[in-house]
């Protein structure tokens, strides 16, 4: 991969200006010892000077990955595509990454499937977020490690709003409301909890409409911290666990055995394009039918 700026600050080393493009400290000796760097269109070094207005090109590694990492032929559900990313709506009951219980179908083993069938230089997916496995919805996916490192390097959050969606039980009466509890986790246990001296965590809700015949609410969910389980450890602590989340006591009588929650929209910043999009992952076969009453989602 190439890629070329020209220099519109102040005199200053090339590793210094290829950082503030957002290069980490790992990419930066990967480049070292096995990428080119040119400036002015001649060979340089990390510690070499960049003038002011000077072109620079660097020439990144392909990333080749583990030969013996899992690659999974299944589909891939395809949302957007382009040189630097990837954005696809996830299956419930798919992990994110490969685990000791997780067989090799996983997120990342599908979407490197897809770059070696599509011949891409890199075949080493970066998931920008997680899903549960359980929980289906909208990925952002970097497709080489520059993009991922430019979107985690930011000096802003260039992933603006993940938005949810979730089916919880009962009469939620608040039109809207934020949920401040910090979360913890017992080591021994998979379920986490609301520990006061734990980590914050802060999830806003917006009440949607209720299923008067399963006695359930749909929440719009926002999520303005990324804790595990947050959603539905939260959603359990004011009463209203998701239906299908046996984890944290939700119903499982009510048609859906998985937790009822979608990871509906993701709005973020191209930091190599300065564009903001947003991205909508339809609803699953499944939500759609406990919502079928209700079709103005």
């Amino acid at each position: 991969m190439k890629f070329n700026w020209r220099n519109q600050g102040p005199k200053t080393t090339v590793a210094r200006f290829l950082q503030h493009q957002g290069l980490s400290k790992h990419m930066l000796q990967r480049l070292k010892y096995h990428g080119q760097v040119w400036v002015a269109g001649q060979p340089s070094r990390l510690i070499d000077q960049l003038p002011t207005n000077a072109e620079i090109k660097i020439k990144l590694p392909a990333e080749n990955g583990d030969p013996l990492a899992a690659i999974s032929s299944q589909p891939l559900m395809l949302l957007y595509e382009t040189p630097d990313w990837l954005v696809i709506n996830k299956p419930a009951n798919l992990a994110s990454v490969s685990g000791p219980q997780t067989g090799t179908d996983t997120v990342v083993s599908r979407v490197r499937g897809y770059l070696l069938r599509q011949g891409a230089e890199n075949i080493v997916p970066h998931l920008v977020s997680r899903l549960d496995y359980a929980t289906s919805g909208v990925l952002l996916v970097a497709k080489h490690a520059f993009a991922h490192s430019r979107l985690a390097n930011s000096a802003t959050n260039l992933v603006r709003e993940k938005t949810y969606l979730a089916v919880v039980a009962g009469a939620v009466h608040a039109e809207h409301g934020m949920i401040t509890l910090p979360l913890g986790q017992r080591p021994t246990q998979a379920a986490g909890i609301i520990d006061l001296n734990g980590k914050a965590a802060r999830t806003e809700f917006w009440r949607q409409t209720y299923l008067p015949q399963l006695d359930a609410s749909v929440l719009k969910v926002k999520l303005h911290t990324g804790r595990r389980h947050q959603i539905r450890i939260h959603l359990q602590a004011i009463g209203h666990p998701l239906l299908g989340d046996a984890l944290y006591g939700g119903p499982m009588d009510q048609g859906i055995h998985r937790q009822a929650l979608h990871a509906w929209q993701l709005t973020f910043t191209d930091p190599f394009t300065q564009q903001t999009q947003t991205f909508t992952a339809p609803l699953p076969l499944d939500l759609q039918q406990l919502l079928k009453s209700k079709n103005n989602l």
